[in-house]
């Protein structure tokens, strides 16, 4: 069951809330192009692999053998390219996302902290119009500070008392616990829990869970 212990619920980005593997994939296969980097193209099953971590550690998983100085132009070339893709072409949110988040703004605080760049979370927000319902974000691109540490900042400036992670890598589960925070997994998403927590098959499961205390009144 649900709890109403809970006062806040924090998500993840990429993996839990969207999936935009496909505009990256074809984003980035553009960019990599334009910078002259020869290499297979990128599917968004590569793109899956890598989502979670920061920019520069994905381009550093993908180009091993590449100098740093012609790394970091092929990545911001990616970035931007992405940017702009997904602004035109947007990206896949989960089934019950939308709504799910709507109806659980009713009743818990929201927030966000991802991996990502300011620019790219601000773009999942022009796309999916869901702004007004987080309280506080934060991310990597705005800190460079590892996703444990943003969570306990946005718990700590926001006197959260008793909230929760919602997350799709084990990464995700390590960075809860290291914030102290209670890990709730997606297994929809690109990646697996390394422990054992609650988990949902889909995000409307998780909405009916954390919804449920108040329909048993």
């Amino acid at each position: 069951m649900g709890s109403k212990t809970h006062d806040s619920l924090i998500f993840d980005l990429d993996g839990t809330l969207w999936d935009s593997t496909t505009a990256c994939a074809d984003a980035w296969n553009i960019a990599l192009k334009k910078v002259k980097v020869e290499r297979a193209p990128l599917t968004p099953e590569d793109v899956g692999k890598m989502m979670g971590l920061p920019i520069a550690k994905i381009f550093e998983k993908f180009f091993p053998d590449m100098g740093p100085e012609k790394r970091d132009l092929a990545a911001k070339e990616c970035f931007q390219e992405e940017l702009e893709i997904i602004r035109k072409m947007g990206a896949i949110l989960y089934p019950g996302v939308q709504k799910g988040l709507l109806q659980l703004s009713e009743r818990y605080q929201l927030f966000i902290v991802s991996n990502c760049q300011q620019p790219y979370l601000d773009t999942f927000f022009h796309y999916s119009g869901l702004k007004n319902l987080f309280k506080d974000t934060e991310c990597h691109g705005n800190t460079r500070r590892p996703k444990g540490e943003n969570i306990r900042s946005v718990v700590e400036r926001n006197s959260l008392q008793k909230p929760i992670y919602v997350g799709d890598t084990a990464g995700d589960q390590e960075a809860a616990v290291f914030a102290g925070v209670p890990y709730f997994h997606v297994n929809y998403g690109f990646g697996v829990n390394s422990k054992p927590c609650m988990q949902f098959d889909s995000f409307t499961e998780l909405v009916i869970h954390f919804l449920e205390p108040w329909q048993n009144k």
